[in-house]
């Protein structure tokens, strides 16, 4: 029973364990930038540098991307729009908690994170990765068609 849960939510283990690891870089980026500007351009740097983490890891160990050459780069702009809008929620999000709430930023950055995590794996999920998906469903379903 363990073993079919976890194949049936392998892709989502995936990524939560590599969002860890975006995590990890957007915090990391966060507070050393933070140490010399403020928070709206702490958060821009650090959203970017993150989410070309996100791209690498995701394409790869998530989504089994196959796109290669000039392929990509379709993807990576398709990857970075769906960002884009979380991004600027995200903005909306660390001003209401800076600004209005008084809270510190650090810990507002922590629940950003948080808040978009779902939002952000279905952007990818179904607007990025869309083709790649749609393949792999059909691969899985032949499989288990065959009782492989």
């Amino acid at each position: 029973m363990v073993k079919a849960l976890l194949k049936k939510y392998n892709r989502i283990i995936r990524y939560l364990i590599l969002g860890f690891g975006t995590f990890l870089v957007n915090m990391w980026s966060y507070g050393l930038i933070s140490k010399v500007a403020n928070y709206s351009i702490s958060y821009t740097l650090a959203w970017a540098i993150a989410v070309l983490f996100a791209y690498v890891t995701n394409r790869q160990w998530v989504f089994n991307s196959k796109a290669s050459g000039f392929q990509i780069i379709p993807e990576i702009i398709n990857y970075y729009l769906s960002r884009g809008l979380t991004f600027w929620l995200g903005l909306v999000i660390m001003w209401i908690g800076v600004h209005l709430l008084s809270f510190n930023d650090f810990y507002v950055n922590i629940a950003r994170n948080a808040m978009l995590l779902i939002p952000n794996y279905y952007l990818a999920k179904f607007y990025v990765f869309r083709d790649k998906q749609r393949q792999l469903d059909n691969e899985s379903l032949t499989e288990e068609e065959l009782g492989e």
